[in-house]
């Protein structure tokens, strides 16, 4: 195929991108909103920068680092001391998730917990679960452990600790979801992962490295259309008619790179898209909170469990100044809240300053004195935040079939690898090369 459109401009649309141009295809890039990125973009408040969804990735993301050095900016992605907090008992106890050390020797839990860690919990990952990859779970044996949830699984294997302390707060923080609404095989493919892995975030932050990617685009010859909305997809044996917002447009090919419910409507009628209305995706905000000083306390992020009353509505802070230099100018700070998933909707549904004094209101609990810090409030809305791999959801990735497609379409996203930035792009990847034949 020699001219193929990509519809979609996060991650995985990127991704797709990249792929496609350096195998010497022409593509046109079609991005609904003002800016590329998606839950990738960084916002600037006040001369800080500040990553308004994905804070940070992992040394394990191949395909994701590998995009970034050849696009030029590897360099951007620095290394984060790891450092985080749980909240309980009414104070921040220190901890490096992913760390043995640092998880056996941390008051952040349970000694018993932590027993049952060392004599059940890493066995397990070390022997049945040591094939599980975190970014493609559903090919490295992940079905066999995706009937359940890893609520029921921790309840019955380790206990309700396991699920409220070590589960909740990493799943609800980072994928927006509770161990409820999680597949066991993702997050034993997680916390696999995270034995022995670094996090990285970006010099000037995500936003940075999506630009530097669209600069690797263009200057291989590829064509990027923000606010260029796609409302319908017509695919022939010949061709592909794409209408947009500002017109139509036959291309060869179309990689479909939206979250799973958008991408259905533009394949309604086929199973393809009878599959993706099987995918659940939930939306989710994010309240950022410039400061006029620094935030005390040497950590990147500060997680609530449930079980206290503060992570009833905050699942986490996220310390931008904390997380790699420059982000943040001298003097102040940026915290980036993130809401519980059961109470993403109520603030979304709120005015900003309504949502912001909420949340600043049940922070106050843990930070004294912070409200007097705030010199202004942002909330970022995501709509299509969070793809949820459910109990079952691996199963349904492997019961998807190329064959349900229309000639010369192919898919990506998340949805069809894992809830990561990295299964976004290798989806991305698997989709140019599909086309390509490559």
């Amino acid at each position: 195929m020699r001219n193929v459109a990509v519809i979609g401009a996060g991650a995985a649309g990127l991704g797709a991108a990249l792929t496609l141009v350096s195998a010497g295809v022409r593509v046109t890039l079609y991005e609904r909103e003002a800016r590329a990125g998606g839950r990738m973009r960084t916002e600037t408040i006040d001369g800080a920068r500040v990553d308004a969804g994905v804070q940070l990735v992992s040394s394990s993301c191949d395909e994701f680092f590998r995009l970034s050095r050849e696009a030029g900016v590897g360099s951007l992605l620095v290394r984060s001391p790891g450092r985080d907090a749980l909240w309980r008992g009414g104070r921040a106890h220190g901890i490096t998730y992913g760390s043995v050390t640092s998880m056996a020797t941390s008051s952040a839990l349970p000694t018993m917990l932590k027993l049952k860690m060392a004599g059940r919990y890493l066995p397990f990952l070390t022997s049945r679960a040591r094939a599980l990859d975190a970014n493609d779970p559903a090919r490295t044996g992940g079905l066999a452990h995706d009937n359940e949830s890893i609520a029921d699984w921790g309840l019955r294997e380790l206990g309700r600790e396991f699920v409220e302390l070590l589960a909740y707060p990493l799943l609800a923080a980072y994928y927006g979801s509770t161990p409820e609404q999680t597949s066991a095989a993702i997050y034993h493919a997680l916390a696999r992962a995270g034995m022995d892995v670094s996090v990285y975030g970006a010099a000037g932050g995500f936003g940075a490295i999506v630009e530097g990617w669209l600069g690797a685009f263009r200057a291989a010859g590829g064509e990027y259309l923000a606010e260029t909305a796609v409302t319908q997809l017509d695919a022939s044996a010949d061709a592909v008619r794409i209408v947009t917002s500002s017109g139509a447009y036959t291309h060869d090919g179309v990689v479909v790179a939206v979250p799973a419910s958008s991408a259905a409507p533009l394949l309604a009628g086929s199973e393809a898209g009878v599959w993706l209305a099987g995918v659940r995706v939930d939306p989710t905000i994010t309240i950022a909170f410039r400061m006029d000083r620094p935030f005390p306390g040497d950590y990147f992020g500060l997680s609530f469990p449930r079980t206290e009353s503060i992570g009833s509505e905050v699942v986490a802070l996220c310390i931008q100044s904390r997380k790699v230099p420059g982000l943040v100018p001298p003097g102040g700070d940026v915290l980036v809240a993130l809401p519980a998933p059961t109470a993403a909707r109520a603030f979304l549904d709120m005015e900003e300053s309504a949502a912001a004094a909420r949340v600043l209101s049940v922070l106050e609990q843990a930070v004294k004195g912070i409200t007097k810090h705030v010199v202004s409030t942002h909330a970022f809305r995501f709509q299509e935040g969070y793809t949820l791999f459910a109990p079952g959801s691996l199963h349904h990735i492997a019961r998807f079939d190329e064959a349900w497609l229309p000639d010369r379409v192919a898919l990506a996203g998340d949805y069809l690898v894992a809830p990561t930035v990295e299964g976004a792009v290798v989806s991305g990847v698997r989709a140019a090369k599909k086309l390509t034949g490559v």
